[in-house]
C-alpha cells in the first residue's frame, strides 16, 4: 500500500483540517460545543436562526486567574477551500452578511476568573427580505482589563530610548447565520485517496462538495474494516462547516498516529454527518479499498 501513497506533510494535514478539531481513535460524547482562545470559552460555536427562532444566546466564560475585558463586534468572513476564515475588506455581489439583521448586548464584557456572561441575541426580520442564508461574525476580542488600551502615554512618561512593549491579544469568532425562506443544501465526497506523511503516518485526503443555498455543518469519521469483520473508528474531525457560498472543502485527516498499524486487505469508510446532538444522520458516505 506503500507504494500507493502520495507524500503528505504533517504540517499540511494541520493546515487543511483548518479549525476541526482532530480526534484521532477517540469517540466524544455528545455535548455542546464550545471554543477557546486564551481563557475565554464560547459557548456554543454557532448561532442558527431559522425557522420561528428569534432569540439566542451565548455563553462567555473566564478560565483565567485574572479578569478580562472582551469586546463583542460583528465582523465579516469568507471560508476558503481549505477551511481557513478570511477577513472581507470589500464585500462582493454575492455575499450575504447578516449585520442588519440582528442586534445583540451587550457589546463589551468585564469577566472576573471563573464568571460567566450571557450575550443575548435578537433576530429582526424585514418583510422585504430575499430568500436565502445569512451570515457574519462575532467576534469576541481580550483587551486590557487594567488600562485604557486606545489611550497612548503622556510623552513626559515615556523612558528614554527605544522600548517596546508585547501584549498578545486573543480572540475568536462564531458563525451567526440567518436562514429565510426555503432553504436546502447537501454534500459528498469527492477525490479521496489515502495517502502518508514523510513518517508513514496514514492521511486520508480528500474534498467535500456542496450544493444548495445553505451552510452545513458536521463530523468527518474514519472507519477501517479488514476481511470482512466490523468497521472500527480510527479517527473523528468534528466540526467541519462547508458554508453556503463554498462550493468544495478539501480535507486531510490524520488516521492513525501508531505507526505500527497495518491497514491492508480492506476497506477505509469516510462518513460525513451531522453531529451527535443534531442527530448523527449522515450527509454522504465513501469507501476506500486498500490492498
Amino acid at each position: 500500500m506503500r507504494d500507493l501513497r502520495k507524500q503528505l506533510s504533517l504540517s499540511t494535514v494541520c493546515v487543511l483540517l483548518g479549525a476541526a478539531t482532530l480526534q484521532a481513535g477517540i469517540q466524544q460524547p455528545a455535548q455542546t460545543p464550545r471554543a477557546r482562545a486564551g481563557d475565554l470559552l464560547v459557548s456554543p460555536m454557532r448561532i442558527v436562526f431559522e425557522g420561528p427562532k428569534r432569540t439566542a444566546e451565548i455563553s462567555l466564560l473566564n478560565i483565567g486567574d485574572k479578569p478580562s475585558l472582551y469586546r463583542i463586534s460583528l465582523i465579516h468572513e469568507r471560508m476558503n477551500e481549505d477551511g481557513d476564515l478570511v477577513n472581507v475588506a470589500t464585500p462582493g455581489a454575492d455575499d450575504r452578511f447578516a449585520d442588519d439583521l440582528v442586534r445583540f448586548t451587550p457589546r463589551q464584557v468585564l469577566l472576573a476568573p471563573r464568571v460567566s456572561q450571557v450575550v443575548r441575541i435578537q433576530l429582526r426580520l424585514p418583510a422585504d427580505l430575499a430568500t436565502g442564508e445569512y451570515r457574519s461574525h462575532m467576534l469576541f476580542r481580550a483587551v486590557s482589563a487594567d488600562s485604557a488600551p486606545d489611550q497612548a502615554p503622556a510623552a513626559a512618561d515615556l523612558p528614554k530610548g527605544l522600548t517596546v512593549q508585547i501584549k498578545p491579544i486573543f480572540g475568536l469568532s462564531i458563525p451567526v447565520i440567518v436562514r429565510h425562506g426555503e432553504t436546502y443544501a447537501s454534500a459528498d465526497f469527492a477525490e479521496v485517496r489515502l495517502v502518508s506523511t514523510p513518517d508513514g503516518l496514514p492521511v486520508l485526503v480528500g474534498k467535500l462538495t456542496h450544493t444548495g443555498n445553505a451552510s452545513v455543518y458536521g463530523d468527518l469519521v474514519v472507519e477501517f474494516a479488514q476481511n470482512g469483520q466490523p468497521f472500527k473508528t480510527l479517527a473523528r474531525t468534528n466540526g467541519v462547516a462547508i458554508y453556503a457560498s463554498n462550493a468544495t472543502r478539501s480535507f486531510a485527516v490524520l488516521v492513525s498516529q501508531d505507526k505500527t498499524l497495518q491497514l491492508h486487505n480492506g476497506t477505509i469508510r469516510a462518513t460525513y454527518k451531522h453531529s451527535d446532538a443534531d442527530g448523527g444522520q449522515p450527509f454522504a458516505k465513501t469507501q476506500v479499498t486498500v490492498l
